[in-house]
């Protein structure tokens, strides 16, 4: 990957709204989580590219908190591959390419496809969980799909997970900030079709169906993040599909 020109820094801002110190905050953010979300936000609309360097005051007006969770903050999405933090210089954004996000939905698949294993290797309720699974297909709309796939999801790590599993899923930190379905059209219609089939294979036991189903849908779902993403300008222009 070629190496980006330096540009000179420019001010942190809202999607659509001009530099920081012309911003009102529209809620105050008050947890490490929270300002988490809304940095990655800035980097899914496009508002933090690159390489740009992370201002802790900035951030910190931006959202109206102390720098205290804003370095939490910067730490979570540090280990998580989001941005990078250098010892006296300060936390940068990591160039977001089309193959790393792909690269990040096959890791998701992997680590749930563990997961769905270790379930049947330890008899778990392979039949609520199906039934998780069939019910956020039927959701109503964006809201409930996301509530209930979130759910199926909690279920599914609490039967094949340990401390081990859950330290390495925790890691995985979303590269969509908020609603997911809501956020990238399409994969909403990409979960309601391919939900059902991993429901009937857990239901008839046939594990291997039921990975290679959730892992085609979790694919499909990561190109069209890749579609968003290069629409918004997030990703590295030599890696843009």
């Amino acid at each position: 990957m070629r190496r980006r020109a330096c540009r000179a820094r420019r001010p942190i801002r809202r999607h659509g709204a001009g530099p920081v110190n012309e911003v009102v905050p529209l809620e105050r953010i008050a947890t490490s989580e929270r300002v988490a979300e809304e940095v990655r936000r800035l980097i899914w609309t496009g508002d933090l590219a690159a390489g740009d360097r992370l201002n802790q005051d900035e951030i910190a007006h931006l959202f109206g908190v102390s720098r205290i969770p804003v370095r939490e903050a910067l730490i979570t999405l540090a280990h998580a591959g989001v941005v990078t933090m250098t010892l006296h210089r300060g936390a940068f954004v990591v160039p977001l390419t089309a193959e790393a996000v792909r690269d990040h939905y096959e890791l998701y698949a992997l680590v749930d496809g563990f997961a769905l294993g270790k379930t049947v290797e330890r008899d778990g309720d392979l039949d609520a969980l199906a039934e998780d699974f069939r019910s956020a297909a039927r959701s109503a709309d964006d809201e409930e799909l996301f509530t209930k796939v979130i759910a199926a999801r909690r279920r599914l790590h609490g039967l094949g997970g340990s401390p081990r599993f859950d330290a390495v899923a925790g890691g995985l930190v979303g590269l969509v900030p908020g609603n997911f379905f809501a956020e990238v059209p399409g994969t909403g219609e990409v979960a309601r079709r391919r939900l059902p089939l991993v429901a009937d294979a857990l239901a008839q036991r046939r594990t291997d169906d039921a990975v290679v189903a959730y892992s085609s849908m979790l694919r499909e779902q990561g190109r069209l993040v890749v579609r968003v993403l290069a629409a918004n300008g997030a990703l590295v222009k030599d890696d843009a599909p």
